[in-house]
């Protein structure tokens, strides 16, 4: 973990969020930071990228990585020996996480998105801002799956961690998981909100966070829109 961690650090540091909190912690001028500057800056001092990794997790245990881009989340988990599925609805991204993991018969990589339902939607090319919710440039056809029917179809009954950082596709598919009652197959729900006024993200996101109280407890949280992380009750 200390190499990895290592490695998230360097690329922090070079943020502007973490340039700004890191020259104003210190003085009243903190106050004048934005609130997800803020949120940033406590993030960063609370451990930063370590946070996202510190779970219990065995071998056996079903780890779902929503947003898989490059597969660096994946290959940062404190276990290397867990049942991974990945998901990167970009096909060159999708690729890299392939070759990636080539031999790890535990990681198996899928060139899709998990969604609410099964359905193809165009997508920016943003790295990894890529979204079928906005658009800054290129776009690419994707294919998305419906998260339930995926788990059914694979025999998944059980999900030790679940990391979504998916670019507005959390706000269908939690409102999803919530209603049906589906929730509860997940013990670890780690999740990036995203900020986008076009889906009415805000509200969404408030009666999400309603919702998900009745089965799990939030375990840690960054807000606005940094990451945030529930356990089930």
């Amino acid at each position: 973990m200390g190499r990895i961690n290592k490695k998230y650090r360097k690329w922090m540091s070079c943020t502007p969020l973490y340039n700004v909190a890191k020259a104003l912690s210190g003085g009243v001028q903190y106050l004048r930071l934005s609130p997800l500057e803020k949120a940033y800056f406590w993030y960063m001092h609370d451990g930063g990228e370590e946070i996202r990794f510190d779970y219990a997790i065995r071998d056996e245990d079903v780890v779902m990585d929503l947003g898989g881009y490059m597969g660096d989340w994946t290959a940062a988990l404190p276990n290397p020996d867990c049942r991974v599925y990945l998901f990167e609805p970009m096909k060159e991204f999708a690729e890299e996480c392939e070759k990636r993991f080539a031999g790890r018969d535990n990681i198996r990589c899928f060139a899709v998105g998990l969604d609410a339902s099964t359905h193809e939607a165009e997508i920016s090319r943003e790295e990894d801002g890529s979204s079928q919710y906005h658009s800054k440039g290129e776009n690419e056809k994707a294919q998305f799956v419906d998260i339930e029917e995926f788990m059914d179809q694979h025999g998944i009954q059980e999900v030790k961690l679940i990391k979504m950082n998916i670019e507005g596709g959390e706000y269908d598919i939690l409102e999803k998981l919530i209603a049906d009652g589906r929730i509860r197959q997940f013990d670890h729900i780690q999740i990036q909100f995203h900020d986008i006024p076009e889906i009415h993200a805000r509200e969404r996101m408030k009666k999400i966070w309603a919702g998900l109280k009745k089965t799990h407890r939030l375990e840690w949280a960054y807000r606005p829109f940094i990451h945030e992380s529930w356990a089930r009750k």
